[in-house]
């Protein structure tokens, strides 16, 4: 009976050391590929930022065109352009300068605010959906061989993403300032519009910086917990470790 329960007590230690052993691989492991995962450039991230943005214009402005009074915001256009002549030569006053710009930004937002909608909604499609459904890349990303990762090493969130979209690719300005043209007044519009578009600006001005820096994360990264990496590195020590 003693040497059984020598036999188990032994068994049970051996047990334990192999478990113990198990957590200090995978502890080991996880700091390995943390210390080895590439963060990427900012180049590479800017210019991926201006090819989805292009992208998503592009497809807006075709999705869009059917349901846009053309001849209308022509009109607008031109309106606006001999509004800034006229006050260049001197033939109205400043306050008058600033109630036909107020007024002709406000019509044109209107007659374009299909194309404001379905923007808003690709955006969610193609920032949200889209990116998270390819494992963390957009088409820009792609092509610049970058990807999206959650920072702790855990799998990337619907929810990081939205948090990331909402701040980088100015959603939640585009629905707050569509809301203002829908409900509040021309004035309103125009300069909470206006605020806002500068708000997005410090933001991404801000976070390319930060980008910039010894972390290597914007506005958005910290908000949703998120690193920007090079995925052909993350290719290469996949492959190692298989």
């Amino acid at each position: 009976m003693a040497k059984n329960k020598k036999i188990e007590e032994a068994s049970i230690v051996d047990e334990e050391e192999k478990v113990e052993k198990k957590k200090t691989r995978t502890k080991v492991h996880k700091v390995s590929k943390k210390e080895h995962v590439e963060k990427a450039f900012f180049v590479q991230r800017f210019a991926a930022f201006i090819i989805d943005i292009f992208i998503i214009s592009m497809i807006a402005s075709i999705l869009a065109y059917p349901f846009l009074d053309m001849e209308s915001i022509q009109k607008l256009n031109e309106s606006s352009t001999e509004v800034v002549n006229d006050y260049m030569s001197q033939d109205i006053s400043m306050d008058d300068y600033v109630s036909e710009s107020v007024s002709i930004s406000y019509e044109m937002a209107k007659k374009q605010g299909v194309l404001s909608l379905i923007t808003i909604f690709l955006n969610i499609l193609y920032f949200v959906v889209f990116q998270l459904k390819n494992n963390g890349q957009t088409l820009g990303k792609q092509l610049l061989k970058i990807k999206v990762v959650s920072n702790d090493d855990s799998e990337l969130t619907t929810n990081q993403l939205i948090f990331r979209s909402l701040i980088i690719n100015s959603i939640l300005i585009d629905m707050v300032s569509f809301a203002m043209l829908l409900f509040a007044s021309r004035d309103v519009y125009f300069y909470g519009a206006g605020f806002l578009g500068m708000v997005q600006f410090g933001i991404i001005v801000i976070s390319g910086f930060m980008i910039m820096g010894k972390t290597h994360r914007g506005i958005h990264d910290l908000v949703a917990h998120t690193d920007v990496v090079r995925s052909d590195v993350v290719k290469e020590m996949e492959t190692c470790e298989n």
